[in-house]
């Protein structure tokens, strides 16, 4: 069972909760005509209910210890805002119905608790009595009639009308959302907190637990912060917030469907579609800094912004709740399960999330609304006025925040494939202690994701454009890795099949560019910054610095094989390494050529035939036969060739495979390269 079937996600919740948001904002526009004190009120109540719940005795214990702390720091937090919110501020307005706003926060409020009631009640099996169905529905028509008194009581038939309207419109919204989005029938009931223990001690979890926490409270404030600039920016206010919603809820429906039909491997993983959403988040951002600054506010960009928002928002919490749906498999490669204490801890950090980027928001609010006093901003050029650029810096903070914590996300794309290629070979019997031991190192101890490599691919990509020709010859099995040659071409082989093969590789290296930093700073500058005479000694050593702390740490990324070119006897160590690579369903990259002699540009220079005894190594352990793709690297055609596979057939004898495939690499390669056989080129 994954995860979006058995725990709440801060989708459903935020959904619901933004439509109590924006009728308080309606309710304190018409009453006192300051629509973000209503939006405060409102976001104040939301977080001392769910304060109340997470914190609660029944709870707590299934919190994580370092999260237990915090509700002393937010429970002070939020009496001092709602003292201040109830008690002071009113007293600056001159209406005599505030109290309106209050009551219909306070009903609001009710709705949501009734909302949790019927979740309750649906996930209990209570329905068989009726009477729970009974009790919730008359609670139901009290807080509509409740609601009707108020309002009609204290506005126009027009306004009260229209007002009632929308309250029964959040009821039947808050319903659809308890009966839908919250469901999650057959659950088991939570057992002790020691079963989260297990679980809990896994770094990849640990950490999914803190970036989820951090990237929804980001959304949160991101959201209330965007519907609060559109509430004091319009007259209009009902249809303005009426058809931001709509844009809003037309563009997470378009990122979902983007979703849906975009099926590329790269283009689900979970870090990629978070970190796109929060750019979307981000960009949003700055677009409303620049209209508050210039003091041109245009409702158009405003709800272009909201759209951006809510495709971010989709994109980001589409990628949490990918990694959601690791966890069970997480458990169970940990010997464990998700129980359901395990779900009701992941179900109140979603909580714990939501409280902290209403808290936060809230006091951005309560400061707004308390420097402004009685004479908060009515319109956009008031707006405009009164903006200074230091107020965007919370959420600036936040989003940043949110993108550095995505960036440590423990599973990128490749690790998520192994383990699930892992764990359905495990279910069916089958063992594989290479790739478990290196999962064990990714899941339990930690693993960072090689953003340097990616960064740097990035940034050379968009200048090195290369085609793929024939890469539908590329047939991947993980039982059965793929060794790739090809050609050096100087720095045009490595740096080619980094940027564009269209399967990931792990590359044989040489060693004395790879581990530690000093030898590698003293092999680059002895062999070849000492010979740029041109240029001045320290500036040369700099240089030699520079690139051994990045050969260091792209090898290391690159997960490299290390190659002792001087050492027969540590050459078993690299076809060990090599094996248990491919054991994990890695494929390999080799350059073959003499690296003593000057690599060719067109074509291939003579091949060393060490790497043949990886293929007998592999056949001799494994039993599998080894399948080897010739390639070329294309730099003057900038393309990417790929040649016919050579399977290994170890009956022949290894010296007669040896020239066999020697032999046939070179010819491929070469015709790739269009030359002939002896080496001039083609017609």
């Amino acid at each position: 069972m994954n995860g979006r079937q058995v725990i709440r996600t801060p989708l459903s919740a935020a959904l619901s909760q933004l439509y109590g948001y924006i009728y308080c904002m309606l309710v304190s526009n018409i009453v006192v005509g300051m629509p973000l004190f209503g939006g405060a009120l409102y976001l104040c109540g939301c977080a001392c209910t769910v304060l109340v719940n997470v914190y609660s005795r029944r709870n707590r214990k299934y919190l994580p210890r370092y999260s237990r702390r915090w509700g002393i720091v937010l429970g002070a937090v939020l009496l001092v805002i709602a003292v201040l919110l109830m008690g002071l501020y009113p007293a600056n307005f001159g209406s005599a119905n505030v109290w309106s706003v209050f009551a219909m926060t306070l009903l609001c409020l009710c709705a949501d608790g009734m909302a949790g009631r019927i979740r309750r009640l649906k996930e209990t099996r209570e329905a068989a009595s009726g009477k729970a169905w009974a009790v919730t529905a008359a609670l139901q028509l009290l807080m509509i009639g409740a609601a009707a008194w108020v309002l009609f009581a204290n506005f126009s038939t027009e306004q009260a009308t229209a007002l009632m309207l929308g309250f029964a419109f959040l009821l039947l919204l808050r319903c659809h959302t308890a009966f839908y989005l919250y469901s999650r029938p057959g659950e088991a009931a939570p057992g002790p907190e020691t079963e989260t223990d297990e679980i809990s001690k896994l770094r990849a979890y640990h950490t999914y637990e803190t970036i989820s926490l951090i990237i929804v409270a980001a959304l949160e404030m991101i959201v209330s912060a965007i519907y609060a600039l559109l509430a004091t920016s319009t007259e209009q206010l009902l249809p303005a917030l009426a058809i931001g919603v709509g844009c809003a809820l037309l563009a997470g429906g378009a990122g979902i469907l983007f979703l849906r039909r975009n099926r590329k491997p790269n283009r689900q993983d979970p870090t990629w579609l978070i970190c796109i959403g929060l750019v979307l988040c981000l960009a949003a951002i700055i677009v409303c800094s620049r209209m508050l600054r210039a003091g041109i506010i245009s409702l158009p960009w405003i709800y272009a912004c909201l759209a951006a928002c809510s495709v971010g928002s989709t994109l980001s919490l589409e990628g949490l709740l990918k990694m959601e749906d690791l966890i069970p498999g997480i458990a169970e490669f940990a010997g464990d399960s998700v129980s359901g204490a395990y779900r009701k801890r992941r179900e109140l950090n979603w909580e714990l999330a939501q409280l902290l980027g209403d808290v936060l928001s809230l006091i951005a609010l309560s400061v707004f609304c308390f420097v402004n006093g009685n004479k908060l901003p009515k319109d956009m050029e008031q707006l405009a006025a009164r903006f200074q650029p230091v107020m965007m810096v919370p959420l600036l903070l936040a989003v940043a925040a949110a993108l550095l914590s995505a960036l440590r996300l423990p599973l990128s794309a490749r690790y998520i494939d192994k383990l699930k290629l892992f764990l359905k070979l495990k279910r069916e019997g089958g063992e594989n202690p290479p790739l478990e031991k290196r999962l064990q190192e990714v899941v339990g101890e930690g693993y960072r994701q090689p953003w340097l490599t990616r960064f740097l691919c990035f940034i050379l990509r968009p200048f090195m454009r290369h085609k793929l020709v024939n890469a539908d010859h590329i047939v991947t099995d993980p039982a059965n890795p793929l060794l790739f040659l090809c050609n050096h071409g100087e720095f045009s082989g490595p740096v080619t099949t980094k940027l564009f093969m269209p399967v990931p590789v792990r590359y044989w290296m040489y060693h004395k560019m790879m581990f530690d930093q000093k030898k590698v700073t003293a092999y680059l500058y002895e062999n070849t910054y000492s010979r740029q005479t041109w240029l001045p000694v320290f500036a040369r050593k700099i240089a030699a610095r520079v690139m051994g702390w990045l050969s260091v740490n792209v090898t290391s990324q690159l997960e490299g094989i290390p190659v002792y070119r001087d050492s027969p006897l540590k050459l078993r160590e690299t076809i060990r390494l090599s094996i248990e690579a491919m054991e994990m369903g890695d494929n390999l990259m080799i350059f073959p050529e003499n690296p003593d002699k000057k690599y060719q540009i067109g074509g291939i220079g003579e091949l060393v035939p060490g790497f043949l005894m990886l293929a007998e190594a592999y056949w001799k352990k494994t039993g599998k036969k080894l399948r080897i793709l010739p390639m070329y690297a294309d730099w003057e055609g900038r393309s990417l060739k790929f040649g016919d596979i050579l399977v290994y057939e170890p009956e022949n004898g290894f010296h007669a495979e040896q020239d066999r495939i020697i032999r046939e690499t070179r010819r491929q390669i070469n015709e790739m390269a269009g030359y002939k056989e002896d080496g001039n080129e083609s017609a």
